[in-house]
């Protein structure tokens, strides 16, 4: 029999109370035992499994009689037990198991996921909806918004009009098959030997339609139903695969006239550090690369690159492997005409030559791989330079027909091993027979660092379709001494350098039959269905064979311990089944390669040093118009929080009395430091920068509210501001920031700025205002930040020693620094132990917010900014990517107190009042 239940309370008491009693503890005899609670009114997940198989039981004296057993009592009093069991049995399966959206990776986990099943994969999700149908949890489709009466009528039209539209389609099909007549079957072969017929009388003979030659390229034609989104952009061979993993660029806000992936949606700050450096992979969709082709003889395109400012010494002896196409080379071009303005760093491939003639009569081809942001500008210096040289260099954009991916990390080589198969390897051989670049990019086996390998070494193939191969196997690789002394020989002897490389990604013939002879991923389906459980499909010669080349970075970064990056160029088409194997590959860590963004992308390269194109490039005209668009931005995203919550930036305390940021505090004003703060103070009106203005009179209709000198309206301090007629109509202010660039502030290579900080004076064909890239490391705690400003060491010696005090290597021991006891308890200490902790304190270096800590210099001190910074993870400390103003860094010898490569230098984020101790060198 069940167990009575407990008496309820009394009145008086439950009346006293002002709130209910809480559940009761007793057993239950439909839900069971109920959940003791912990010490801390919580319960973990073991409590919970414990409860979930807790029984609950009851006695047995009553089913005894004078000792005898009474099946009947017995079985009535053994009913409360079996529904105990049969509900504990159904508890604790339960209890055990995990919800569908749970069985996704951590990463994927979101909270909506629970609520919408289509947030799951497609495995989970016919289990997530059971599951969301038990427990009467709302989805998205209960949650969608009814249809309103207008919206009715427009459904049951559109509804009208697809049935029509069916109709008519069918009749359509009908009429066809009506009209259809039956060819008979020729055999190909045949076809083929059968001379063509000759042309009817009075009938033109044409020619096959040669490539436009300097004429932009059209983006391709995309699919009808994806025709409306692309108005205005263009998207990348893998859009859809992006899509769906990242967020991408505002629909009406494209980058480069392109619709890029900024970063995964998933959280990878970190994870793309650790496959980038440690262990995985990491890959870029890089087809918004711009590709610019040059045509014409040796001589001629020689001229041409070196009137665009490649280096001489290249286009001498010591570029022979790069001009015989088995290497690639990247240069900062220039304008031909004076000032000679920089235009983006490029990376230059030759198409390997026959060896025909005379090398100056030869006819050679050249690939120019420049950002799409500097495209148009580098397009047009290039077709003005073709036509004027003798004789003319014929000039053809390949945007929209080559396409590029670039994978780094110690594993990107398993990847592209796994993913490319060269088109002269079978199934069952691992070794190429005879073309050795086949030879030499299987033997990469077990390399960790492209960097190791010759600077910028090309790699010409020609690779299978991808999807045949899908989803693709890892890379079986035994590391012993005998295969790492085998890659050793392999890099030393390096067998392209030995061959005439040939690469048909030159060719535009080889091109086009790789795109077009791709077959449908229903053919493919269906030659992997016939083929053996387990094995791939045979090669047959109608394969399509896929032209592609691979080379390492063409500059490598700081060290060999740095990893260098695998830059694939292919055909536009082919991209997308290249992807996908990558994409899926299974590495030997267990993991899988990574997706990255622009975001990834400038994260590495701050982390490797690097300067980024087009932000870390100010002096260029790419560079200046990012930081227009940055620097807008930011000022919008300052101007949208309140004033309590933003920062003052005419209050920002500089020490020694100084107050108010230079320049404006959300961009890299390099107007202020070029003119200097006087011309800066006359154009403000004499005072501060102030951007909180008062309210704008209702006759003006602003959006911003600064003009274009950084003056607020409302506070002009003429003689003629009281008597000023009120403004009549809609006047709208330029944005708070200038949009032309100081004179001659130009970008000058790293090359030549080693040159120019080793001499005593600029040589006067350097602009005035040249630029140097620089790599900042903080030897002390803090972070740089974009905007950030960069000070020399003041020339007070004073000041000077206050700051040099700060390195790390005047930081006495951990064991010598201790907590500087309070009076009464130092004064308990002995004599000696006194002394030793008063002359330790006096020896540890002044801390952040300590009186005895050194102000920020002043801004005449002032000698660049920082365009990108952030915390290095392999490193452990702040770095950061700037430019600096050369004529103002060599005023005083450019601050070497510890050689060339160690120049000290504070940096202060902008917004603050505290700088930092760092060290800066030239990249």
């Amino acid at each position: 029999m069940p167990p009575k239940a407990p008496p309820p309370a009394k009145a008086t008491t439950q009346q006293s109370k002002k709130r209910k009693d809480p559940p009761s503890s007793a057993t239950n005899a439909s839900n069971g035992p109920s959940k003791k609670p912990r010490p801390n009114g919580l319960s973990n997940q073991t409590s919970k499994i414990r409860d979930a198989r807790t029984l609950a039981t009851q006695t047995t004296s009553k089913a005894f009689k004078h000792g005898e057993l009474d099946v009947d009592r017995f079985v009535k009093s053994r009913e409360y037990e079996i529904r105990a069991l049969e509900q504990g049995l159904v508890r604790s399966k339960k209890a055990l198991t995990k919800r569908a959206f749970q069985q996704v990776p951590k990463e994927l986990r979101r909270r909506t996921a629970s609520h919408n099943v289509k947030k799951v994969p497609k495995r989970l999700q016919e289990r997530a909806k059971r599951e969301m149908k038990d427990d009467k949890t709302p989805t998205g489709a209960a949650r969608r918004k009814k249809p309103t009466r207008h919206m009715r009528l427009r459904l049951e039209t559109a509804k009208k009009l697809r049935a029509l539209g069916t109709k008519r389609k069918a009749a359509a099909e009908k009429a066809k098959d009506e009209s259809v007549t039956v060819k008979p079957i020729v055999d190909q072969a045949q076809l083929s030997t059968t001379p063509a017929p000759p042309p009817k009388p009075g009938q033109l003979k044409t020619r096959k339609p040669k490539p436009k030659k300097a004429a932009l390229a059209d983006p391709p034609v995309p699919k009808v139903k994806f025709r409306k989104r692309q108005k205005d952009k263009s998207w990348l061979p893998t859009h859809l695969f992006h899509a769906k993993r990242a967020r991408m660029t505002p629909p009406k806000e494209p980058l480069w006239r392109f619709s890029l992936p900024l970063t995964p949606t998933v959280k990878s700050y970190r994870p793309t550090h650790r496959a980038a450096s440690e262990r995985g992979a990491v890959c870029w969709d890089a087809s918004y690369v711009s590709t610019i082709a040059l045509h014409g003889r040796e001589a001629s395109i020689v001229g041409m690159l070196r009137a665009l400012g490649v280096d001489s010494a290249a286009l001498g002896a010591k570029g022979k492997k790069w001009r015989e196409g088995k290497r690639a080379m990247d240069s900062l071009l220039h304008e031909r005409e004076a000032p000679l303005a920089p235009i983006a760093p490029v990376v230059i491939l030759w198409c390997p030559s026959d060896g025909k003639g005379a090398a100056d009569l030869r006819k050679r081809q050249c690939f120019l791989r420049v950002h799409p942001s500097a495209f148009f500008r580098l397009w047009k210096e290039v077709l003005r330079l073709g036509k004027v040289a003798k004789p003319a260099v014929m000039v053809e954009d390949l945007r929209y027909e080559i396409g590029g991916i670039d994978v780094i990390g110690p594993a990107s080589t398993e990847a592209l091993l796994s993913a490319l198969w060269p088109s002269n390897l079978t199934d069952d051989t691992n070794h190429a027979s005879v073309d050795p670049i086949a030879t030499t990019f299987t033997g990469l086996a077990g390399l960790t660092n492209p960097a190791i390998l010759p600077t910028g070494a090309l790699l010409p193939l020609t690779i299978q379709d991808p999807r045949l191969h899908h989803p693709p196997r890892p890379v079986k690789f035994i590391n012993t001494t005998e295969t790492q002394q085998k890659l050793l020989e392999l890099i030393a002897t390096w067998l392209p350098d030995s061959h005439d490389p040939s690469s048909g990604i030159f060719d535009r013939k080889t091109r086009l039959s790789a795109s077009s002879t791709l077959p449908s991923q229903k053919a493919v389906n269906r030659r992997k269905t016939l083929a053996t459980a387990g094995q791939y499909p045979e090669p047959v010669l109608k394969d399509p064979k896929i032209s592609v080349l691979l080379f390492s970075s063409p500059s490598n970064p700081k060290g060999r311990s740095q990893q260098a990056t695998w830059h694939l160029i292919l055909p536009w088409k082919c991209v997308q089944p290249v992807w996908y194997s990558l994409m899926y590959t299974p590495l030997s860590t267990g993991q899988q390669p990574r997706f990255g963004g622009q975001d990834e992308q400038r994260q590495l390269m701050l982390e490797r040093g690097q300067p980024w194109f087009p932000g870390d490039f100010p002096g260029t005209k790419a560079g200046w118009e990012w930081e227009l668009k940055e620097a807008g931005r930011r000022f919008e995203d300052w101007k949208k929080r309140p004033k309590s919550k933003r920062t003052s930036w005419e209050a920002v305390d500089l020490g020694d009395g100084k107050k108010g940021e230079m320049g404006m505090g959300w961009a890299c004003d390099w107007t202020r430091l070029v003119d200097g703060p006087k011309i800066a103070a006359e154009d403000v009106g004499g005072e501060a920068m102030d951007v909180d203005p008062p309210a704008v009179p209702e006759a003006t209709t602003t959006k911003d509210t600064t003009t274009a000198k950084g003056r607020p309206p409302g506070k002009d301090t003429g003689p003629s501001a009281a008597t000023a007629a009120p403004i009549t109509k809609p006047v709208l202010p330029p944005p708070p920031f200038l949009s032309e660039p100081p004179a001659h502030l130009q970008h000058i290579s790293s090359a030549q700025a080693h040159a120019l900080l080793k001499t005593l004076a600029l040589p006067p064909e350097v602009p005035t205002n040249a630029l140097i890239t620089i790599h900042v490391n903080l030897l002390t705690r803090g972070l740089p930040t974009t905007c950030a400003r960069i000070y020399r060491l003041p020339a007070s010696p004073t000041q000077r020693a206050a700051w040099l005090a700060l390195h790390p290597r005047h930081k006495p021991p951990k064991s010598a620094t201790r907590t500087l006891p309070d009076r009464a308890s130092l004064a308990a200490l002995p004599s000696h132990e006194q002394r030793r902790i008063l002359a330790a304190s006096l020896l540890e270096p002044p801390r952040v917010g300590e009186g005895k800590y050194p102000a920020c210099p002043g801004e005449e001190d002032m000698i660049g900014f920082v365009t990108s910074g952030n915390y290095d993870l392999g490193g452990g400390k702040g770095v950061g990517v700037g430019s600096l103003l050369l004529r103002r860094v060599m005023e005083r010898g450019g601050n070497m107190t510890e050689g060339e490569e160690g120049r000290y230098c504070v940096v202060r984020n902008s917004g603050e009042s505290v700088g930092r101790l760092g060290t800066w060198e030239v990249v």
